[in-house]
């Protein structure tokens, strides 16, 4: 199964950072899912909410902030990073939930200047019009539809859409749903696995993989 650090190893670093994301690869994540905003300057930044205060010094919106900024905040003893700074930082493919729609159009031009990361990045997205809307501008990608819940009206939607991930939560999801949803073609995973009985779980659903906030756990129980 696929391990997906959820925005790094944030039971041990803070979220969203590089050195949580460094440090949820060295553990032995497969894949790395972090959070896309934009900056009042057009850049790429790594942030869940729509602004600084939960997680940083300090307060008021992303994108009311430029990069330089947001770099000055102090996000737990470290900095609010780029996405460059990630691209740059990390080696492990990438799960790029996109909070800010603003934010696809500066994704696609960066891209264009780096093909070697195209191939490692899967953008994904909770709203339907979202996802529609990457799976156009990257056709090359796996691109994700994202639910707390799992149905066979998404895993049907997400066909109709064009993805190629399914990323649902607990409820919903039955082992004849990801049965069905694998055999028309999606991957499919689930979230949280933060637990070794929820790993069991995960396992006995058949998925292909799942989201995690404590990577290093996980790779230890898929260990042999």
């Amino acid at each position: 199964m696929i391990v997906c650090a959820h925005r790094g190893a944030p039971a041990e670093l803070p979220e969203n950072t590089l050195a949580s994301f460094r440090l949820a690869a060295a553990q032995g994540a497969d894949e790395l899912e972090l959070d896309l905003r934009l900056s009042a300057d057009g850049r790429l930044v790594v942030m869940h909410d729509a602004t600084v205060d939960r997680t940083t010094s300090g307060t008021g919106e992303v994108a009311a902030l430029t990069l330089e900024e947001l770099r000055a905040l102090d996000a737990g003893g470290e900095p609010v990073p780029s996405f460059e700074e990630v691209l740059d930082g990390t080696d492990v493919k990438l799960q790029v939930e996109i909070k800010a729609p603003a934010a696809i159009e500066p994704l696609v031009d960066l891209l264009a200047t780096r093909p070697d990361d195209l191939e490692r990045i899967s953008p994904c997205c909770f709203h339907q019009e979202v996802v529609a809307e990457l799976v156009a501008r990257f056709p090359s990608a796996p691109v994700g539809l994202i639910s707390s819940t799992g149905s066979a009206d998404l895993v049907d939607r997400a066909l109709e859409l064009g993805a190629s991930r399914v990323l649902f939560g607990w409820s919903g999801t039955t082992k004849e749903l990801v049965a069905d949803a694998q055999s028309r073609g999606l991957e499919v995973g689930v979230w949280p696995v933060n637990t070794a009985e929820q790993f069991q779980d995960a396992a006995a659903l058949g998925v292909d993989g799942f989201t995690t906030d404590h990577p290093g756990l996980m790779a230890q129980l898929l260990s042999p």
